[in-house]
């Protein structure tokens, strides 16, 4: 009975230890700012699905204005802007999408599949649910560039580096757009809602 009882506590506090040091791992992958994944988590999620052979599709993201809005309304806001994109980017999930904050305001979204469109209808769903959101009530509207890519064989920097550029190019148009929209403000006068937020 006494060794029995010995055994029990021991492999309770085994089982004990092992769920607190899952639990301590799954919080080093979660960025606390947003309450999602992490790029750490990313770069190993990429790396078991390399090992494996499977084939997925990305699209990098990054918050258009996001400077702007920091600047104009302070960091606290700036925080609140990208825990609601986060909101919108997980609520939207629904076909093993993973959800990952990459670095500052940019967003990596990855999913298994052998299409290199499968993420294409996740984005129409993130746009639509980001003009609902814009025609709420809020100081600025939420935009996002972004850049798809599709990984079955080669690097894994070149796929990286696809998303990145095509997400750049998307900025750059939509630069080109803020530019026109602030010129035909500043022509009017009229300059104090907020589309006039600069994109950053």
């Amino acid at each position: 009975m006494f060794y029995g009882l010995s055994l029990a506590w021991l492999s309770s506090a085994v089982g004990l230890t092992g769920l607190y040091m899952m639990q301590q791992n799954e919080v080093a992958y979660i960025d606390s700012t947003v309450d999602t994944y992490n790029r750490e988590y990313m770069n190993h999620i990429l790396s078991s699905w390399i090992i494996r052979g499977s084939s997925f599709a990305g699209v990098m993201l990054d918050i258009d204005r996001f400077k702007s809005i920091n600047d104009r309304f302070g960091h606290s806001e700036g925080d609140r802007a990208l825990k609601n994109v986060t909101n919108i980017l997980k609520d939207t999930r629904k076909d093993n999408e993973w959800v990952f904050r990459f670095a500052g305001d940019e967003f990596v979204i990855l999913k298994l599949t052998d299409s290199r469109d499968g993420l294409v209808p996740y984005m129409e769903e993130v746009n639509r649910r980001l003009e609902e959101y814009n025609h709420a009530d809020h100081p600025y509207e939420l935009a996002l560039s972004y850049g798809m890519s599709f990984f079955d064989t080669g690097n894994v920097d070149t796929f990286m580096k696809e998303m990145d550029d095509r997400m750049y190019d998307m900025k750059v148009r939509h630069h080109k757009m803020d530019d026109l929209e602030a010129g035909r403000h500043e022509m009017t006068g009229n300059c104090e809602n907020k589309m006039c937020v600069k994109r950053g």
